[in-house]
C-alpha cells in the first residue's frame, strides 16, 4: 500500500508539471484572474498528495513499532 502511495504521489507530481505547462501555453486566452485560481488549484493538489505521502510515512513507521 505504501509502495502505491509512493508511486501515485510521484505520477501526481509529474502530472502537475504537465498540467502546469499546458496551462502556460494557454493562458493568454484566459482572464489572468482565472489563470491565478486554476494555477492555485494545481499547488492544493500537489499538496494533497505531499501530505498523502507523509501520512502514509507516519502510518508504517506506527504499524513498525507495533
Amino acid at each position: 500500500m505504501i509502495d502505491e502511495l509512493d508511486r501515485i504521489e510521484d505520477d501526481t507530481d509529474q502530472m502537475q508539471i504537465d498540467l502546469r505547462q499546458g496551462l502556460r501555453a494557454i493562458e493568454n486566452d484566459y482572464n489572468p484572474i482565472d489563470v491565478m485560481f486554476l494555477y492555485k488549484i494545481l499547488e492544493w493538489v500537489g499538496a494533497i498528495a505531499d501530505q498523502a505521502q507523509r501520512v502514509c510515512a507516519r502510518l508504517e513507521l506506527m504499524i513498525a513499532r507495533s
